[in-house]
C-alpha cells in the first residue's frame, strides 16, 4: 500500500465532526490488506501525539513532522456508506490527542457525506458534500473538545475528539 493510500485511510480526522447515518454503530477503519481489523472490533485509542525528543528532532528534521490523522467517509467497499472517523495512520480511532500541530488528510470517498470538523481555536475545516477529497490539512489543536460530522446526517455521522494541555 502506498504511503498516500494509507495516509488517506487514517485522515477522516482530527477534529470531531459527526456524520449521520452511521446507524450508531461505531465507525470502522477503511478495509485494506496492511490495516488491523475493522475499528468496530477495536477499542478506541487514546493517542499521544508528536512523541519526539528533542535530540531527535534536532537531529532528523523528519522528526518533526506533525503527526498524521485520517478523516474518513465511508468505507473503501462502499464509499456511500453511513461511517465517519478521525483515525491514527494505523486506522484505528481517534479520541484524545495532547495539544499540538497535525496533518488531517481526508479520506473522503462519497459524493454524498463530507466531513466537517469544528473546535477551539477557530477550527473549522470540511470536505464538500458533493465530491470527493483526498487532501490533507495542517492543523494547530488546541486543549478542548473538537466535533466531525457530516453535515447532512448528522444525528447518525457524528464524532468527537478531546484534546488535552
Amino acid at each position: 500500500m502506498t504511503r498516500r493510500t494509507l495516509s488517506i485511510a487514517v485522515l477522516l480526522t482530527a477534529a470531531s465532526i459527526a456524520l449521520a447515518g452511521c446507524s450508531g454503530a461505531a465507525p470502522s477503519a477503511p478495509a485494506d490488506s496492511a490495516a488491523p481489523p475493522a475499528a468496530e472490533t477495536q477499542a478506541p485509542v487514546e493517542t499521544t501525539g508528536p512523541t519526539e525528543s528533542a535530540s531527535e528532532s534536532a537531529s532528523d528534521p523528519a522528526a518533526s513532522a506533525a503527526t498524521t490523522l485520517l478523516a474518513v467517509v465511508g468505507t473503501e467497499e462502499d464509499p456511500d456508506a453511513y461511517e465517519i472517523a478521525l483515525t491514527d495512520e494505523s486506522g484505528a480511532p481517534v479520541t484524545t490527542l495532547p495539544a499540538g500541530d497535525y496533518s488531517v488528510t481526508f479520506v473522503d470517498r462519497s459524493s454524498m457525506h463530507n466531513f466537517h470538523m469544528t473546535g477551539p481555536g477557530d477550527v473549522d475545516v470540511s470536505t464538500d458534500i458533493a465530491g470527493t477529497d483526498e487532501s490533507t490539512v495542517e492543523l494547530t489543536l488546541v486543549e478542548g473538545t473538537y466535533e466531525y460530522v457530516c453535515d447532512p446526517h448528522v444525528p447518525s455521522m457524528n464524532g468527537s475528539l478531546e484534546v488535552t494541555g
